[in-house]
Order: C-alpha cells, then sequence, then structure tokens
C-alpha cells in the first residue's frame, strides 16, 4: 500500500473537522455519547473521502505498453536436447 498523498491527508482531515463541529453545533448535543459517536463517524466519512481520493493508475495514459508476451510452461518449450545450463553450438556463432 502506497503513502497516503497530501491531498488525501488534507481532504481527509478538513472532512473530519468540519463534519464534527457541524453536527455538534447543528444538532446541540450535549450527550458525551452522542458526541463520541459524532466523531467516530465522522473519522469514517474522512477515511472514506481520503480513501476516494487515491490515485487510480499511477501509469501515464498517453506512454504505450508494451504487449505481454504469454507465458509457456516448461512442459509445452521443445526440447533441444542439451542440458539446461549448458552451452550449445547455436550459442557459439558470431
Amino acid at each position: 500500500m502506497s503513502r497516503p498523498r497530501l491531498a488525501q491527508l488534507a481532504s481527509g482531515s478538513a472532512t473530519v473537522l468540519l463534519t464534527v463541529l457541524l453536527v455538534l453545533l447543528l444538532s446541540g448535543t450535549t450527550s458525551t455519547v452522542w458526541i463520541a459517536l459524532t466523531c467516530v463517524a465522522a473519522l469514517a466519512l474522512g477515511v472514506a473521502v481520503a480513501y476516494a481520493l487515491r490515485p487510480q493508475n499511477p501509469r501515464n495514459p498517453q506512454t504505450p505498453q508494451a504487449p505481454r508476451t504469454p507465458h509457456v510452461p516448461p512442459a509445452a518449450r521443445p526440447f533441444s536436447g542439451a542440458p539446461a545450463g549448458r552451452p550449445t553450438a547455436s550459442s557459439y556463432h558470431r
């Protein structure tokens, strides 16, 4: 998981602070339980906002990507007759 960006931290923190202030001021709550629940809900909302601002695709869409070659399992490869790891005559051509 990548580190959060500055925009994610700023928007998430601002969401938490503004949500807590607005909900507590508009509702007039004085109960400790409701204040705690409001803070937890605002924190969840701030995390959701920060998560929504994560980078979607780090690749540059203007740069074309090379096509991937399909993986061929060893059993499907043709057998050359030489043990693996030893040079063959065709590897010495200049």
